[in-house]
């Protein structure tokens, strides 16, 4: 893939055209959510009331509660015994997930597959997070900013594919890194998703360093990056190729472009992401099994 240069010019110009498309601000709920969990003590009730006070929201976030990527045990209808339940650090996550499909809106086929394909990364970001402490510590990655990277990667392209309906025959390459589209985005929309969705991220509040991983998730070259942590980058472009065969392997095939990647392959094209995480082709090819597994059980 090309390596393309994101310096401040490119990022000012990128600011020019998000502000013709008009980003969604940061939720007052994800504010006062975050606010509330840098105290000593958060108060549980507080955050439950921020919630169920906006009837949308409130719905969405249960209806991501009961969904396979966050189902509980048995079915949950209230907003205070789901806060119980998953921990105020897993309900944040819900609640950031369910206001950024309020943000986004849409409710198209392509619209499915964007999601399908963001929860299934972030999921997959998260749980690899986890399996790799020990390599991620040294950059201060948790498998929250892996989940919230995950999630946000890709959440510039439903904001293109309604500002510009040509995007539309972009948004399965961008989905799938089968093409590097950057420069085509750049030609149609003045900007790519990859910046235009870091610019999102950084609007709400997200941390610098999954602002800055969403901006360079499509760079080939991990070396020179400066602040950029490196493997961030890597674990989300392993979470994305994952979660990306994992959609093929249920039947969306609508959305592979040449066919699916194969591990080898794959390996074989994106050797420095694999070495940044301390794998070979084989530690992603169990890696992959692994999280077919977990994503096929929920």
């Amino acid at each position: 893939m090309t390596s393309i240069d994101f310096n401040a010019q490119r990022l000012d110009h990128a600011k020019q055209i998000v502000n013709k498309i008009k980003l969604p601000a940061q939720p007052t709920i994800v504010i006062e959510i975050n606010k509330e969990m840098r105290t000593e003590h958060p108060d549980f009730p507080r955050i439950a009331h921020l919630v169920t006070q906006d009837a949308s929201i409130s719905a969405k976030v249960i209806n991501v509660i009961n969904s396979p990527f966050f189902g509980l045990a048995s079915k949950c209808e209230s907003i205070v015994k789901a806060l119980t339940y998953m921990g105020l650090e897993n309900f944040r996550k819900v609640v950031l997930t369910a206001c950024l499909q309020d943000a986004l809106g849409g409710g198209t086929a392509a619209d499915k597959i964007f999601w399908d394909h963001s929860l299934h990364t972030a999921v997959t970001a998260e749980s690899l997070a986890k399996s790799m402490r020990g390599v991620l510590s040294a950059e201060n990655i948790t498998p929250d900013m892996a989940y919230m990277t995950g999630l946000f990667h890709d959440c510039a392209i439903p904001m293109l594919l309604k500002r510009t309906p040509e995007y539309k025959a972009f948004t399965h390459a961008a989905l799938s890194h089968k093409r590097d589209i950057i420069q085509e985005e750049d030609a149609l929309v003045g900007s790519d998703h990859c910046v235009v969705g870091g610019l999102l991220a950084k609007t709400w509040s997200l941390p610098e360093a999954v602002c800055k991983t969403i901006i360079h998730h499509h760079t080939s070259d991990l070396s020179g990056q400066g602040k950029v942590p490196g493997k961030l980058i890597a674990l989300i472009k392993v979470a994305d190729y994952i979660a990306y065969t994992f959609g093929y392997s249920i039947g969306m095939a609508d959305r592979v472009i040449d066919g699916e990647w194969d591990p080898e392959e794959w390996s074989e094209l994106n050797e420095g992401v694999l070495q940044e995480l301390h794998m070979g082709p084989d530690d992603l090819i169990d890696l992959k099994d692994a999280i077919f597994e977990q994503l096929g059980a929920q």
